[in-house]
């Protein structure tokens, strides 16, 4: 009985190693694990509204990416320039009343990325998401709430897909 738990227990990390090796074989990473380029170790974050959530997001994915987030662009290194950022509602169905029954919630940013003497480190890029949700005209309440957290998602999800980019101009 002691050996066959202990040939189960080799079986098992045995798997775990090959499995480990073939997704490092594949390029696989976890997510944050992407480098940023070397000239983005001191950024400064350019926006129409500095203290939106869109450039507190930034500002934390750049963070969990071992960058340093200034507010003053004389020290940065580099400069994120946040171009646009744009919110739309759209209606997905309606009901036999006309009634709203579901919506769809897209956002674009809108961004660039420039070192030194407005060198453009990044050509300016477009990330675009969107995400549905059923609404609900009886609980109108809690689908409010339900709509800003889908929004939020939506944008984080949008910051890291930003990231992503400014990862491929290190690699």
């Amino acid at each position: 009985m002691r050996r066959v738990k202990t040939l189960r227990a080799v079986a098992v990390v045995s798997l775990l190693v090959c499995l480990a090796v073939m997704l490092s074989a594949c390029g696989f990473q976890l997510r944050g694990s992407a480098s940023l380029p070397g000239e983005m170790a001191v950024t400064y974050i350019q926006a129409g509204n500095p203290y939106g959530t869109l450039v507190n997001d930034f500002a934390e994915a750049l963070r969990t990416h071992k960058v340093t987030v200034t507010e003053d662009s004389q020290e940065a290194t580099a400069t994120l320039v946040i171009i646009n950022s744009t919110l739309d509602k759209d209606v997905l169905s309606v009901n036999g009343n006309g009634n709203v029954l579901e919506y769809q919630l897209s956002q674009s940013i809108q961004f660039a990325v420039r070192i030194g003497d407005n060198v453009s480190l990044l050509e300016p890029q477009q990330v675009s998401m969107s995400r549905d949700y059923l609404y609900s005209s009886t609980d109108v309440l809690s689908k409010e709430r339900e709509e800003a957290v889908v929004r939020r998602t939506l944008q984080r999800e949008l910051v890291n897909l930003a990231i992503l980019r400014m990862a491929a101009v290190a690699n």
